[in-house]
């Protein structure tokens, strides 16, 4: 019976920490792709969903419908939104751009911050900054900051 009552305790922490890694994973895509794709342009100016539907930057297994009417989402059904953005160094336009997840649960929050925020220049959870520009990750802010059940909001910023 303990086995049985363990396996229904540990069994969803596996979970939780498979689906982080995965989205850690798609978002480590998500910004290989964008980079790669604007490697010959001098900022991300225009980079949008659509655009980046059209390049095939999105892992197949987060679009949800196809061709151009496909809008990707993540593993939690929020949805995952690539722009462009003026908080790069020079402050200037399309100087850097975001990868935003919505509808994180309070259990992969912490996990996928902690997982991805080092490849990014800014990361966010919420309206609060859990990595400056520039800066290390502010690991009890992450914790503090990812504490909605099931809608947290995360922004990774790139340059």
């Amino acid at each position: 019976a303990a086995l049985v009552v363990a396996a229904f305790i540990v069994y969803p922490k596996v979970q939780a920490s498979q689906r982080a890694q995965a989205e850690s994973n798609n978002i480590a895509t998500i910004q290989a792709g964008v980079k790669a794709l604007y490697t010959s342009a001098s900022s991300f100016t225009g980079l949008n969903n659509s655009v980046a539907v059209q390049a095939k930057i999105f892992p197949d297994n987060m679009l949800s419908g196809s061709g151009s009417a496909a809008k990707p989402i993540n593993a939690f059904k929020g949805n995952v939104v690539v722009a462009s953005a003026d908080t790069g160094p020079s402050a200037a336009t399309g100087s850097s751009f975001t990868i935003t997840y919505e509808n994180v649960p309070a259990a992969e929050c912490t996990k996928i911050i902690t997982a991805a925020a080092g490849n990014f220049y800014i990361a966010q959870v919420g309206g609060a900054t859990v990595k400056e520009a520039g800066g290390t990750l502010n690991v009890a802010a992450t914790a503090a900051a990812c504490s909605d059940a099931n809608s947290n909001k995360l922004v990774f910023t790139s340059i």
